[in-house]
């Protein structure tokens, strides 16, 4: 392929070896530097496939004892890491926890326990939206849909209370929240009203959604920086006629996100979109800067996205909204009734919370359901992410075992004579390359992509060349024409 050769051609010569592959004086070393790549690489190709097979059998619900083993080695490995970051920076987290300890037994002795139990309950509701923020969007896909089980149900609650109190005098958070006190206002409850009651815990998830795409950049960024390339992006550069649907659309996004840099980035920020770890995938590879990243993205998920979604929801549980969708299911009586009398129940909690009786409705059906589903959607999200984890891990083990074979293949060299040092910087390419091949998985490359890069056919001896044209047409060599 020309691609791939003028791709080792820019490897010769970065390295300085233009002029002096034409000067190599014994062929043979070439030629058995070409049988055993040619070998390698048919050896890693059957075992990628064999481990793509693999790896798609791999799931939770049909092995979870292969999947419990590797994500045990994952968290095995992942507190060594742990550890050995912790003895290499002992003195500095030493110092920072006894700084951050003096801190908080200063705050506890110099401030009134009123204003210091305010100070507790406010950061601990504050980093409650950022923490859902968070893993509504650090699961690579999976993430838990904290908006639609939590932050979505609080805004439709301040606004079923704004109605029902006629104001906006309620706590939303902490001891005796959602108690209606005051007179009704005079003048209508307004969309920009409630938003402003709720615009801190919807402004912070939306901060923690943005946080939580920065994992994907950053392991991606790492792997750029190391040479490597992210299965993600080398799978959405071989889309074809024959990749799924949801294959074709997360490439149209890689591609859209690539043309159009920190706008795309904003846009597909702006709005919901399941796919936008792309992005973070895609910008990390390309080593975008981090603020041109994070900067979009904080915009797009903070302040545009986040603020569309509260005043959506703010909307559609208005009381104008609510009474038309009533007159609309009024010719079902069942479905009437029942939504009916959610929503009166709803409103006699509030009314009875301000006078101190307030009734259980936990066991009600509505609340039965809602608990369930809450129950069944983060039990998917923590298995969900303990089979991504423990598929890493299984592919971390199996390119490391291909590292292996590689360096075994090569130890097997014998390279001797005057070319020594010429031979040995061409095979060192080769293995580069073949190296690059192994983080992938999805896609394989036939032993004649790799001739075309790694072309030696021309430097065989004599003999060896007359055995190869009586069965084929001998190729032209890539790296060993006189233009070199």
């Amino acid at each position: 392929m020309d691609k791939m050769g003028k791709q080792f051609s820019q490897i010769i010569n970065k390295n300085n070896l233009r002029n002096k592959i034409n000067k190599i004086t014994n062929k043979d070393n070439l030629y058995a530097i070409e049988k055993n790549i040619e070998n390698l690489s048919e050896n890693i190709e059957n075992k990628k496939k064999l481990y793509k097979a693999e790896r798609s059998k791999l799931s939770i619900y049909r092995h979870p004892l292969l999947i419990s083993k590797y994500f045990c080695l994952y968290l095995i490995e992942a507190l060594q890491k742990i550890g050995r970051f912790i003895l290499s920076h002992l003195i500095a987290l030493t110092f920072l926890i006894l700084l951050i300890i003096s801190g908080v037994y200063f705050i506890e002795t110099n401030v009134e326990s009123d204003k210091l139990h305010v100070i507790r309950s406010t950061l601990i509701w504050y980093g409650y939206w950022i923490m859902l923020g968070v893993l509504s969007s650090i699961g690579l896909g999976t993430g838990l849909h904290t908006f639609v089980l939590f932050l979505g149900p609080h805004i439709a609650e301040v606004t079923a209370a704004a109605y029902t109190c006629g104001n906006l005098n309620f706590k939303v958070f902490g001891e005796g929240s959602f108690i209606c006190s005051g007179k009704p206002l005079s003048t209508p409850i307004s969309v920009l009203s409630i938003y402003s009651k709720i615009k801190m815990p919807s402004f912070l998830w939306g901060l923690g959604t943005a946080l939580g795409e920065l994992p994907p950049y950053f392991v991606s960024r790492a792997a750029s920086l190391t040479g490597q390339k992210d299965q993600t992006i080398s799978r959405f550069e071989n889309i074809n006629e024959n990749s799924s649907f949801a294959d074709k659309v997360q490439a149209f996004i890689f591609k859209f996100l690539r043309k159009m840099g920190f706008f795309g980035i904003l846009l597909c920020a702006s709005i919901p979109n399941p796919l936008f770890d792309i992005a973070g995938i895609l910008c990390g590879h390309f080593l975008i800067p981090f603020g041109t990243f994070f900067g979009a993205t904080f915009i797009g998920k903070a302040l545009i996205k986040n603020t569309i979604q509260s005043v959506f929801i703010i909307i559609v549980f208005s009381e104008t909204v609510i009474n038309y969708i009533l007159s609309l299911i009024s010719g079902y009586p069942t479905l009437y009734n029942f939504v009916k009398n959610a929503i009166e129940g709803q409103t006699k909690k509030f009314k009875a919370n301000s006078t101190g009786s307030v009734e259980d409705n936990g066991s009600g059906i509505i609340s039965i359901i809602w608990n369930t589903l809450i129950i069944t959607m983060i039990s998917y999200f923590v298995f969900s992410i303990i089979e991504s984890l423990a598929i890493s891990e299984f592919q971390k083990l199996k390119e490391k075992e291909l590292s292996i074979i590689v360096d075994e293949s090569k130890k097997k060299l014998n390279i001797k004579g005057p070319d020594m040092q010429v031979i040995t910087e061409v095979a060192d390419v080769a293995f580069n390359y073949i190296n690059s091949k192994l983080n992938n998985f999805d896609k394989t490359e036939s032993m004649e992509d790799l001739k075309s890069e790694i072309d030696m056919t021309n430097n065989r001896p004599k003999e060896q060349n007359n055995i190869t044209d009586k069965r084929s047409k001998p190729r032209k060599s890539k790296l060993y024409k006189n233009k070199y």
